[in-house]
């Protein structure tokens, strides 16, 4: 969220006020965390983008159990049923700007880490973006 303080602060631009609300564990998980870096990135650039006019944006994490769970919000025009259908697919975008990749790198990612992720929006309300990962082990038992 740090790199993009400035970006949602700039001069002239309507302030986008940043939530942060991060399980206290700090428990690693076995993950690629530059890939991982990544999708948090991705994420972050769609809600700023979705909040020209400024808005809130809320970071949560949670472990429970054998997941890990990221939720990125914004509080921007939210997705029509079909945009949000389409998100994941490689060169669909809904921006002016961009090349439709971003949702789809998430999507590769969290699904080469036996993860998943989502999407739920409400028009004229906000978007938000779920990923869920395992925190160390694969699906059939064996470590990861």
């Amino acid at each position: 969220v740090a790199l993009f303080r400035a970006q949602m602060q700039a001069p002239g631009r309507p302030p986008i006020a940043v939530t942060l609300d991060l399980d206290p564990s700090r428990e690693p998980i076995r993950a690629d965390g530059e890939q991982l870096g990544r999708v948090v990135q991705n994420l972050l650039l769609n809600a700023i983008d979705a909040m020209p006019q400024g808005g809130q944006l809320r970071v949560r994490t949670e472990r429970n159990g054998a997941s890990f769970r990221l939720d990125v919000t914004d509080t921007g025009e939210g997705l029509t049923e079909e945009e949000r259908q389409r998100l994941f697919t490689p060169y669909y975008t809904t921006k002016q700007h961009g090349t439709g990749l971003g949702l789809a790198i998430v999507q590769s990612v969290v699904t080469d880490h036996f993860g998943k992720a989502w999407v739920e929006s409400v028009r004229g309300e906000g978007t938000t973006f779920h990923i869920e990962l395992p925190t160390g082990t694969e699906p059939n038992g064996a470590n990861a």
